[in-house]
């Protein structure tokens, strides 16, 4: 009875849902589709739909389907009581049982969800606190991991997901290593050091947070809490 996610593609939904905005609920009440990828579902199972939306490729929920039930060609379910919710800030938060999360060039992340997935208990949570908030602003939690999953690395993945269980230090062919992070402006970035470069920790860290700030900037709300706290020190010192 796995939860599942898939997409409504931006035709469909134009067609169906129309004008419908944010916080309005789209009483969907099925999805056709006899993708083989969901006869994992079942009566217990809910399906989560999402769709695309330009121009910036903006992530919506459209409807949360269950008392699900297949005739062959369509998923028929109770009407939807989910409203459209904008969860793009979730993007980078799903993970799916695959451990392998959403990953899409621009442009492609429709295409990228073309096969429908099934959602973990925690992703399947996420996007129903999303649409608890009434599309008020949701904060991803922080600092945020920007470890992306590796698969193919010979030292465990340091991903939101697998850091739980990597360990504090570990040994690869030949070579000790232990766990290490940066932290900058609300994000977190785990790496492996070399053992040996233990006693130098504090340069390699300070020359990875150098090289982190050219490519990140604080979040858009934590620049405006300093932009003020400044002002109001200019202000004291006045």
């Amino acid at each position: 009875m796995p939860d599942m996610l898939a997409i409504v593609s931006k035709a469909v939904f134009d067609k169906d849902a129309g004008p419908a905005k944010l916080g309005q609920v789209v009483p969907f009440s099925g999805y056709a589709s006899a993708s083989k990828h969901l006869q994992k579902l079942d009566a217990h199972s809910r399906l989560f739909l999402v769709t695309v939306r330009p121009p910036k490729e903006s992530l919506w929920l459209v409807a949360v389907l269950d008392g699900l039930s297949f005739d062959g060609q369509r998923w028929h379910s109770r009407v939807n009581t989910t409203r459209l919710t904008d969860i793009s800030v979730l993007k980078a938060q799903l993970v799916f049982d695959s451990g392998k999360g959403i990953v899409a060039k621009p442009g492609a992340l429709g295409m990228s969800l073309q096969t429908p997935r099934v959602l973990t208990r925690a992703d399947a949570q996420l996007l129903l606190d999303a649409a608890a908030t009434g599309n008020k602003r949701i904060a991803a939690p922080r600092p945020v991991n920007l470890c992306q999953h590796e698969d193919r690395s010979p030292l465990p993945c340091l991903c939101k997901r697998c850091l739980p269980s990597a360990p504090e230090r570990i040994e690869s062919q030949g070579t000790q290593f232990v766990r290490a992070k940066v932290e900058l402006h609300s994000r977190v970035l785990w790496f492996w050091l070399p053992a040996s470069l233990t006693n130098d920790l504090d340069a390699v860290t300070q020359a990875v947070k150098t090289r982190l700030g050219q490519r990140i900037a604080p979040f858009p709300d934590e620049a405006t809490a300093d932009s003020a706290a400044m002002s109001t020190s200019d202000e004291d010192a006045e």
